[in-house]
C-alpha cells in the first residue's frame, strides 16, 4: 500500500509478529488504544495469550499469513533478533509498512540491504526502527534541559545506564537473548537503546572506545558493557554508556555535566512498569506516563547573573504512545520520519565497532556512518 493510497481519514490496520514481552506490553496496547490504528492481527505460534486479552482480533499461526494478508497496512516485527532482517525484506516487499524492534538487524550487511530496499521503493513503504526510550520521561527531560542551555552553552560529559541484578541466567522466556549465536547478548539489547540516545542527543562520535564482556557464570553472551564515546578535539564532550547484571543498588540512570552546572536523574520511566500490571494506555489520562515527584532529577547549575540554583526539576511525562502518532503523521500525512532508517543502521555500525574495539582492547575511528 503506498503513502498515497492511504485515506487520510481511515486507522491502519496493524499486524504483530509475536507476542512476547515487546509485542504483549510495547506494541499491542498502543495499537488497540489509538484512534488511528486498528489492532487486526497477531502471529502467535503456539499459544492462546493474545485471544485472552483481544477477544476481537484475528490471530494468526504462521508470518506468511500475515504477509499475504491483503487487509495489513503495517507489520510490526517483535521476533528474536537474528529474524529482523528475513522478515522485514518479505513485509516490505509485499507492499508493508514495517517496525522493527530494536535491534535492528544484527549486521551492517543486513541494515544496508533494507536501506536499498526502501530507496528502490522509493519512499512507498516506511521501515521505521522501534526506539521507544526516545519516549522515556528521563530521557524527554534531558533534552529539554539541554535544549534550553541549563547547564551551559556546552556539555562536557553524559552518562548513561541500564543497569539491572540479574545474576542467575534466565531458565525461561526469552532464552535466546542470552544463548550464543548472532545479534545476542546485552549489546545488542540494551546497548541498542543507549547508543540511540547517544546518536540523538549528540550525532556521529569521532571514535569509540569499549570493553565488552561476560561476568555472569557460564554466560554464552556478553552482559556488561562499558562503551565511550569522543567527539574530536573541537568538542569536550565524552559520551558514557554502561550497563550490568551486577547491580543490586542503583546510581543515577543519567548524569549530564555542562560548563555550568550538573543534572543527576535516578530511576526508570514508569511506563512500563505501568503496561506490565495491565494499565491501558489513554490519550486524554493526563497522569499517563507521569512520574512521583520524589523521582525528580536533581539540577545544580548556574542560571543568571551568577545566581546557582540546586533543586529538583519536573520530569516531563514519558509518552510511548507518541511512537505510534509520529509514524501515523508520516504514512498518512507524509511528514518527516522522527526516527530514521539510517538512525538504525548507524546503531548496529556502532555496536559492531564496540565489538571490535573490545576484542582488539583499542581506541577505533567511528567511520561509515550515515
Amino acid at each position: 500500500m503506498s503513502l498515497s493510497s492511504v485515506s487520510s481519514n481511515r486507522k491502519l490496520r496493524a499486524g504483530v509478529i509475536g507476542f512476547g514481552l515487546s509485542g504483549r506490553v510495547f506494541h499491542a496496547p498502543f495499537l488497540s488504544a489509538s484512534p488511528n490504528y486498528e489492532l487486526s492481527t497477531i502471529v502467535e505460534r503456539h499459544t492462546d495469550e493474545a485471544q485472552k486479552i483481544y477477544p476481537t482480533v484475528k490471530i494468526y499461526r504462521s508470518t506468511s499469513e500475515l504477509m499475504n494478508d491483503p487487509e495489513i497496512d503495517l507489520i510490526v516485527i517483535t521476533t528474536p533478533n537474528a529474524s529482523h532482517f528475513p522478515l522485514a525484506k518479505e513485509a516490505l516487499e509485499r507492499g508493508k509498512h514495517v517496525i522493527m524492534e530494536k535491534p535492528f538487524t544484527v549486521s551492517t550487511d543486513e541494515a544496508l540491504e533494507l536501506i536499498q530496499l526502501v530507496q528502490k521503493q522509493q519512499g512507498k513503504y516506511v521501515l521505521y526502527p522501534y526506539q521507544n526510550r526516545r519516549y522515556d520521561s528521563g530521557f524527554r527531560t534531558i533534552r529539554q534541559i539541554i535544549d534550553q542551555k541549563l547547564l551551559g552553552e556546552e556539555i562536557v560529559e553524559m552518562e548513561i545506564h541500564f543497569d539491572r541484578y540479574r545474576p542467575q541466567l534466565k531458565t525461561s522466556g526469552s532464552i535466546w537473548r542470552e544463548q550464543s549465536g548472532p545479534g545476542s547478548g546485552i549489546l545488542y539489547d540494551l546497548g541498542s537503546h543507549l547508543i540511540d540516545q547517544a546518536l540523538c542527543l549528540f550525532g556521529h562520535p569521532k571514535t569509540i572506545t569499549a570493553d565488552v564482556r561476560k561476568q555472569r557464570l557460564n554466560a554464552q553472551s556478553d552482559d556488561y558493557f562499558d562503551i565511550r564515546l569522543e567527539y574530536g578535539e573541537q568538542r569536550r564532550l565524552r559520551v558514557i554508556l554502561k550497563a550490568s547484571m551486577f547491580v543490586r543498588e542503583m546510581g543515577p540512570r543519567y548524569q549530564i555535566h555542562g560548563t555550568k552546572g550538573s543534572f543527576l536523574k535516578y530511576g526508570d520511566d514508569v511506563q512500563e512498569n505501568e503496561l506490565k500490571s495491565g494499565r491501558i494506555p489513554d490519550i486524554n489520562d493526563r497522569d499517563w506516563g507521569k512520574e512521583p515527584e520524589h523521582d525528580w532529577g536533581l539540577l545544580h547549575t548556574e542560571i543568571s547573573d551568577g545566581q546557582i540554583i540546586k533543586e529538583k526539576y519536573p520530569t516531563l511525562n514519558g509518552d510511548y504512545g507518541s511512537f505510534y502518532e509520529d509514524l501515523y503523521q508520516t504514512i498518512v500525512h507524509s511528514q518527516p520520519l522522527k526516527i530514521r532508517v539510517e538512525d538504525g543502521y548507524n546503531i548496529i555500525r556502532l555496536i559492531e565497532l564496540a565489538q571490535q574495539s573490545s576484542q582488539e582492547k583499542r581506541t577505533i575511528v567511528c567511520d561509515k556512518l550515515l
